[in-house]
């Protein structure tokens, strides 16, 4: 085999190869979107709820206290689930009594507050018509229990029967309440790293192996996988 054709199969192994007459992307298609480019090791559980392991009684009755009901066999929740970064906060406040107002919320986070602040958001400012005026009517309790629900400020219209998403609800947005950020963030652009312990930018991921989360959406981990990132890193330049 000449060179030149050793070099060409070369970099077919690295774009594409024949699979059944069809194009299969390789490990080494940075463009591709949908591929992973963390090769396994993002931990995709670290976005997701807090389990009821560690749901003490004093964590269910601020919880409770902000508006999240607890199921019937008293292991989850019976509606909106609280958001990662909300429980995060509860779970560490609840260990010094003197954090715990009477009802069981957090002293300086009680809900006329945080419906203000919410409210006060340069978020909702940039909202138009009837659902910014539906969210500034809001009663403060349900306004803040969606907000550090993990369906953000959203609320279906319990009269819509058929029509478009915008008449399905009295109003929807991707807005969340970030303890961590001390205000109101967008879902797309922000998320709560159980792990972490902290709201990182959607950029960020956590990886498995480092424990820990890291910049790039689709950049390898260096330690992790040190041959893919040396290899993204002479196709993208960086």
């Amino acid at each position: 085999m000449s060179d030149t054709e050793s070099s060409t199969e070369s970099t077919a192994t690295e774009s594409t190869e024949s699979v059944e007459g069809a194009n299969k992307k390789t490990k080494y298609d940075w463009e591709d979107p949908c591929w992973d480019h963390h090769f396994g090791m993002e931990d995709h559980s670290a976005g997701g709820s807090y389990s009821n392991k560690g749901r003490t009684a004093a964590v269910w009755r601020t919880l409770e206290a902000y508006g999240f009901r607890r199921s019937a066999d008293k292991k989850s929740f019976d509606g909106l689930k609280p958001s990662g970064c909300f429980e995060y906060f509860v779970r560490k406040n609840v260990r010094r009594e003197e954090n715990l107002a009477e009802d069981g919320q957090i002293v300086g986070y009680e809900t006329p507050e945080l419906a203000e602040k919410i409210r006060s958001s340069h978020h909702i400012g940039y909202l138009e018509g009837p659902e910014r005026k539906a969210i500034l009517e809001e009663e403060d309790a349900e306004l803040v229990t969606r907000a550090l629900s993990t369906e953000n400020i959203m609320r279906p219209n319990p009269d819509a029967t058929e029509g478009n998403w915008s008449s399905q609800h009295l109003y929807y947005t991707d807005l969340f309440y970030s303890f961590c950020r001390g205000g109101l963030e967008e879902k797309k652009c922000t998320w709560h790293c159980r792990i972490c312990k902290t709201c990182q930018d959607w950029r960020d991921w956590h990886c498995k192996g480092c424990n820990k989360c890291q910049y790039g959406a689709s950049i390898p981990c260096e330690n992790c996988n040190p041959e893919e990132f040396a290899s993204w890193k002479s196709a993208t330049g960086w």
